[in-house]
């Protein structure tokens, strides 16, 4: 079995601090991930809440360019939330930024639940923006990627994953990408665009945990005397 994508909350953007908004887990979701594009020559600061649970972020997140920084990527997730509620997305914005964030989802096969697998992340002053290569340890995993920087025209031609949003946001731009189901072992996904600009990018993959069953077996001993006794076991 393999995740299947859910679109939370498409492309959206915000400079209040902080940013809030309503956002409701579909029923069967077991990772809800944020993808931001942020828009500053430093890096934002403060851990995003959903209601009362604090969203998690890899160790990559966030990146930005050293050189010339004009936006950074970040990516943040919450595994297993509670479903068919909402609740109120919090995220801090000191300063004002202006912010571009993209909430997306992936259910497991029905009875599983989602687990972090691995994560990359990347930046530079360069052509061709990408997180660099993860390890797919499983079968069924889903794969999230932003990319954020300083391209006034941001059009690549090719992906390698499935488009999420490619867009200008005035003197900036960047995309978000993801897929599902990747083969075991090394993966990357990254973007084809041949001018160079500062830039940075995150990415995350989740995988499948499966329900666990618990099966009842029955031990019938007998004695050499004729004494049957009965032994019951769970594992």
């Amino acid at each position: 079995m393999a995740h299947t994508r859910v679109s939370i909350k498409a492309r959206t953007q915000s400079a209040s601090n902080p940013i809030t908004t309503a956002i409701t887990v579909p029923v069967g979701c077991t990772v809800m991930v944020v993808l931001m594009n942020v828009i500053a020559g430093s890096v934002r600061t403060g851990a995003l809440t959903w209601g009362e649970f604090t969203l998690s972020t890899p160790a990559q997140s966030p990146q930005i360019d050293v050189t010339a920084p004009e936006a950074s990527a970040e990516l943040w997730y919450l595994l297993n939330p509670p479903t068919g509620v909402s609740k109120t997305l919090t995220i801090p914005n000191g300063f004002a930024r202006t912010i571009f964030y993209t909430v997306e989802g992936g259910s497991a096969a029905a009875g599983g639940t989602s687990a972090f697998d691995a994560s990359n992340g990347g930046h530079a002053t360069a052509v061709n923006p990408t997180p660099g290569a993860i390890t797919i340890t499983e079968a069924g995993e889903a794969v999230w990627a932003i990319a954020a920087g300083g391209w006034t025209t941001w059009a690549p031609s090719a992906q390698v994953g499935t488009i999420i949003a490619n867009t200008d946001d005035g003197a900036t731009g960047g995309g978000e990408q993801y897929a599902l189901n990747p083969a075991i072992g090394s993966f990357t996904l990254s973007w084809t665009f041949g001018t160079s600009d500062d830039w940075g990018s995150v990415v995350a993959a989740f995988k499948e945990v499966p329900p666990q069953v618990l099966q009842d077996y029955m031990g019938v001993d007998c004695a050499s005397a004729g004494v049957i006794s009965v032994g019951e076991k769970i594992r």
